[in-house]
């Protein structure tokens, strides 16, 4: 079960860029909230909560419970906007979702251990995809899915098929054979890293354009 975030708000009636600066002025963030009816609902969020909740997740796809006066409903952080200089929280998107419906999320995946092969094989662990994109009901989104990469031997990788997700739970989309981590020989990377321009070295010169025939008088 995933650990409940609740996010409160307030209503507002005001919308457009003025309100919105109104709003940030007075230590808010002005949010939007596309209702299951498909409506979107103006809110405005305490901005020093907001930031101090957010700040405590790593990913930023979270299901979350807004509430809204005495009501609270389900929803997802559809986008978050940050100043490009501050880097504080701008505005907020949220999208209402059902409880009891699965949906479609990219959930990160995070290695945990010192692998075998970097301690002593001098095996250098390359991670080759962050996420898996999984269905699952919106109480079964998690952080991140842990990934236990200490037994991994030069050579060796994890696959997604190995991952080990509860298949109650969670459907996986992403393909099973993709590579999740994998352990290489820190004497690969320097040959592939020397071999890149000794290639580009070899590369034969392009021929000069053929000069256009001369028309016959």
């Amino acid at each position: 079960m995933a650990q409940e975030i609740k996010i409160h708000a307030d209503s507002r009636a005001a919308h457009g860029s003025s309100a919105a600066r109104r709003i940030r002025r007075a230590g808010g963030i002005p949010a939007v909230l596309a209702t299951l009816k498909g409506e979107s609902e103006l809110l405005s969020l305490n901005a020093h909560d907001f930031e101090r909740e957010i700040a405590r997740h790593a990913n930023a796809q979270l299901v979350v419970t807004v509430a809204v006066a005495d009501e609270c409903r389900t929803a997802i952080i559809r986008e978050i906007q940050r100043d490009g200089r501050t880097g504080r929280i701008t505005h907020a998107d949220f999208g209402e979702i059902d409880p009891k419906k699965k949906m479609h999320v990219h959930i990160p995946l995070l290695l945990l251990g010192d692998p075998v092969g970097v301690r002593t094989e001098n095996g250098v662990l390359e991670q080759q995809i962050r996420s898996v994109e999984v269905v699952c009901l919106p109480a079964d989104v998690i952080e991140d899915f842990t990934v236990d990469v200490s037994n991994l031997h030069v050579g060796d990788d994890i696959k997604v098929s190995s991952l080990g997700l509860d298949p109650e739970k969670y459907t996986v989309v992403t393909h099973a054979d993709l590579v999740v981590a994998n352990v290489a020989s820190s004497e690969t990377e320097v040959a592939s890293a020397d071999a890149a321009p000794a290639a580009d070295a070899a590369a034969p010169a392009a021929a000069p354009a053929a000069a256009p025939a001369k028309k016959k008088k």
